[in-house]
């Protein structure tokens, strides 16, 4: 499983931050702003580790503000991605990607207006990376004030709380954490069998069989799901955990991590089915159908609604 996650996203380095669907430029525009507001603002943390950190969006995030930031993830290219932007990253403006949308603009002025104060009063220092393992993190015991675990990097570790003790480990006592996983109870759990009513119209590739096995499992239970990475002639299958808020919770209870907080991402979005929203050409009837589901996304209280992204955020105890 770590040598094919870190095969597959070593291939994705030249496109990894040309976000041009709606899927992944509205996941990431909420969750920044999630994080913003719920570890950010509120905990100001000196010293953060970013797990599984990509080319870098949420270690630029907090390094923005003046912590020292430590990025690993598995796919070495993608490192040397995150370490090419330290050139020209620019703290004041916090555009994380480029923007294909107007959502994406408007986040990133409500990001910015949220940590204004923050970035004002401190002295910005680039994040530093280094390709590690999320189930073997070389930093001593208690050395962080927060660790970041986002971009469904649990999502692809077989042995998952294996990762979850090491980010306990490294927590200090009382320090925080932020945690974003794919779930799995979202619409797209039940697409897949609507999907192989319409011949396959959806592009699911998953059989009746399988499509019902993943909904007729324990309601509070995390599944696997076989899902096709890389080219589409030559597809990586990869062996995905799907998460449960639930068992999430009780997992991160076991390592000593107390759930103050969740959210959900895409939980209206997601009324249109993820392998249309993942066009990078999407039509203009498909971004205005869109907008309409994201303002429900948006409103007050139903961000706790189960969605295809699942949001924690809680403190070492």
């Amino acid at each position: 499983m770590t040598d094919n996650a870190a095969k597959i996203f070593n291939e994705m380095k030249e496109e990894y931050d040309i976000l041009q669907d709606l899927w992944y430029s509205w996941l990431f525009s909420r969750l920044h702003f999630l994080i913003a507001k719920n570890s950010i603002v509120p905990f100001q943390p000196k010293k953060v580790l970013d797990v599984g950190c990509g080319t870098g969006f949420q270690s630029f995030l907090f390094a923005a503000i003046g912590a020292e930031v430590f990025g690993v993830d598995i796919a070495s290219d993608l490192i040397d991605e995150a370490n090419k932007k330290k050139e020209t990253f620019n703290p004041s403006s916090l555009q994380l990607f480029p923007s294909y949308f107007s959502f994406v603009d408007r986040y990133n002025k409500k990001i910015e207006n949220t940590l204004y104060d923050l970035i004002k009063s401190n002295q910005y220092q680039p994040p530093k990376f280094f390709v590690g393992d999320a189930q073997k993190i070389e930093f001593p015991d208690s050395s962080f004030d927060h660790v970041n675990c986002c971009g469904s990097t649990l999502n692809f570790i077989d042995d998952y709380n294996s990762a979850l003790s090491e980010i306990s480990r490294v927590l200090k006592p009382n320090g925080t954490f932020s945690i974003e996983v794919d779930a799995r109870w979202n619409m797209d759990i039940f697409w897949p069998v609507i999907d192989n009513l319409l011949f396959g119209a959806l592009k699911f590739e998953m059989t009746f069989k399988e499509s019902f096995a993943n909904i007729f499992q324990p309601i509070h239970k995390h599944i696997k799901i076989d899902y096709p990475f890389g080219e589409s002639e030559n597809p990586v299958m990869m062996n995905l955990w799907l998460f449960t808020k639930t068992g999430m919770k009780r997992d991160l209870q076991k390592v000593g991590l107390r759930t103050e907080n969740n959210y959900s991402i895409h939980s209206f979005t997601n009324l249109i089915p993820s392998t249309f929203l993942d066009s990078s050409k999407p039509s203009k009837l498909l971004k205005r159908t869109f907008n309409i589901l994201s303002k429900l996304d948006e409103a007050n209280g139903l961000n706790k609604f189960p969605g295809c992204s699942l949001v924690l955020f809680g403190y070492k105890q």
